[in-house]
């Protein structure tokens, strides 16, 4: 299904009937929602479980590059829940999803439910330390070519060290969507998606939020996460850190998520 919101329209999939909405918000950027199939079906008994492309990705219309920003990616979430009539949805974003999630929560407080986040972006990290994760894990190949391909570096050279070095240590199984619009993610890589920091708008969040973080990420360290749970400082937060788990919880460690989750549904007003 697709709906119209401003110059693009966005295609979405609902599963379940009843309950509160959760829209899901892929990473990326640049993927698409196929990243949390078949695992996230297992909640459609107790809520509305709506995956959906953002603009740039899947099977949603591209829009202009300029337009591939986290505020835009908040705005179109919120354009996307008055259009389907969803009230008070929570979202659930993923890595550069949480991004987009937390960012869409703080600039419409008033309009978001709550937040489930695994391995967000948003919290300060430095290029160092996400280094440090890759070299304590894969030694100094892995460094090097994070560093390269962090760094906006586009070269098949670098792509291929990356996928040999780097890829590995998100963790096991891997997850690959449908498809991956690589222009989305270039603009990412090279800052054209604005700052992966949300620092200052972390104070406006005031939904209740469930963060789900692996204790050996190399992409959003536990630590990021820890800072992440503390800038939270209006918003009741609840922090698990999952044991031996890289980057996304619901993916490697999915009966520990998925418990949490609906721990966090239940305690929610009707």
């Amino acid at each position: 299904m697709r709906v119209s919101i401003g110059d693009v329209a966005l295609h979405y999939e609902v599963a379940g009937d009843s309950g509160p909405a959760l829209i899901l918000l892929h990473g990326g950027p640049g993927a698409d929602h196929t990243l949390f199939k078949p695992e996230f079906s297992m909640l459609a008994d107790v809520a509305r479980v709506v995956y959906l492309d953002q603009r740039g990705s899947g099977e949603s219309d591209t829009g202009s590059p300029e337009t591939w920003t986290w505020s835009q990616w908040a705005d179109d979430v919120l354009a996307f829940r008055a259009a389907l009539e969803f009230e008070n949805p929570i979202l659930v974003g993923v890595s550069s999803g949480g991004l987009v999630a937390l960012t869409c929560a703080a600039r419409h407080p008033d309009r978001i439910g709550g937040l489930i986040l695994d391995s967000p972006l948003g919290a300060p990290t430095s290029l160092d330390e996400t280094l440090e994760v890759f070299e304590r894990r894969g030694g100094p190949p892995a460094r090097e070519a994070a560093r390269r391909y962090l760094t906006g570096d586009t070269t098949d050279e670098a792509q291929t060290a990356w996928a040999e070095h780097c890829q590995p240590l998100y963790g096991t199984p891997s997850a690959k969507p449908r498809r991956v619009n690589d222009d989305v993610l270039t603009r990412f890589r090279t800052g054209g998606c604005g700052p992966a920091d949300a620092t200052t708008l972390l104070p406006q969040i005031t939904c209740p939020t469930l963060l789900l973080a692996g204790e050996h990420d190399p992409v959003t360290p536990a630590d990021a996460a820890r800072r992440l749970a503390a800038a939270l400082t209006n918003a009741p937060v609840t922090l698990e850190i999952a044991p031996d788990i890289g980057h996304g919880v619901f993916r490697q460690d999915p009966e520990r998520a998925f418990a949490a989750a609906r721990r966090f549904l239940a305690s929610r007003p009707r």
